[in-house]
């Protein structure tokens, strides 16, 4: 007797082209999960190694643990160079790379004077706000797959990208904090719910882009520290002649906002 074919053993259907691992990636859920953890990963040999020197008398006896603390510095600042795509962020991160190389051959009693380059920093920061002002180009920002409707924004990035759009009705601000990172949020689809709102930044080592409503006036409270904040809007009363403020607060720490409609 001839079976008949089980439907539910059937085959599954072909992924179609762009399905699955081929479909396109919004802002925030970049293709590089693969390489995040290198970074600390090395840093964590480099740490170890060290501490192996030591067990096996190549390196003073009296290093404790945390005198390799300058690798944390290393680290961060080959991350930086790593993550970003123009040139002034690249010099960024090799100054603190450099940076943090000198203070830890100065640990291991090594009496170079590399440590005393940290102005480099500074000057590698100053190109890379040069480079990014003479080669930034205007751009509609990718809209990101995480979407906000609550009243108060609160997120924080760690070492990674963030997008968000904001859409809602009775907003009221929040805070965001970064630390080596990039977070960009589209509030044009919001609406402050009184007559302004505030948001709290903690920005270190990163940057923050805002795309806000052309009725929205931006104050800035910030504190910058080897920062700036650029307000790069253009505010007008909406048709009804209503004109809602924002207000930024905080602190910056060799980091950038920038507020565009």
């Amino acid at each position: 007797m001839a079976l008949e074919p089980d439907s539910s053993s059937s085959a599954p259907a072909p992924v179609p082209p762009g399905g699955r691992w081929g479909r396109s990636h919004p802002f925030g859920h970049r293709p590089h999960h693969r390489g995040r953890g290198i970074i600390p990963g090395l840093v964590l040999i480099a740490w170890g190694g060290l501490l192996l020197l030591r067990e096996q008398g190549l390196l003073d006896p009296a290093l404790r643990p945390l005198d390799f603390w300058p690798l944390v510095i290393i680290g961060l600042g080959l991350s930086i160079a790593l993550r970003r795509r123009h040139l002034g962020g690249v010099l960024f991160g090799l100054a603190v790379t450099l940076l943090g190389a000198g203070l830890l051959a100065q640990r291991l009693g090594y009496g170079v004077g590399v440590a005393r380059l940290w102005p480099t920093v500074l000057i590698a920061a100053g190109i890379g706000v040069i480079w990014n002002g003479l080669t930034r180009r205007r751009h509609v920002p990718r809209l990101a797959s995480e979407q906000v409707s609550a009243g108060e924004l609160q997120r924080s990035v760690t070492m990674g990208d963030l997008g968000l759009v904001v859409d809602s009705q009775q907003f009221r601000g929040g805070s965001l904090s970064v630390t080596m990172g990039e977070l960009r949020a589209d509030l044009r689809r919001a609406a402050i719910a009184g007559d302004d709102a505030a948001i709290d930044l903690s920005l270190t080592m990163g940057n923050i882009e805002l795309y806000v409503p052309s009725n929205w006036q931006v104050m800035s409270d910030v504190s910058p520290f080897m920062g700036v904040v650029e307000d790069k809007t253009e505010p007008r009363p909406d048709a009804a002649g209503v004109q809602k403020r924002l207000v930024l607060r905080g602190k910056i720490t060799m980091g950038a906002v920038t507020v565009k409609n």
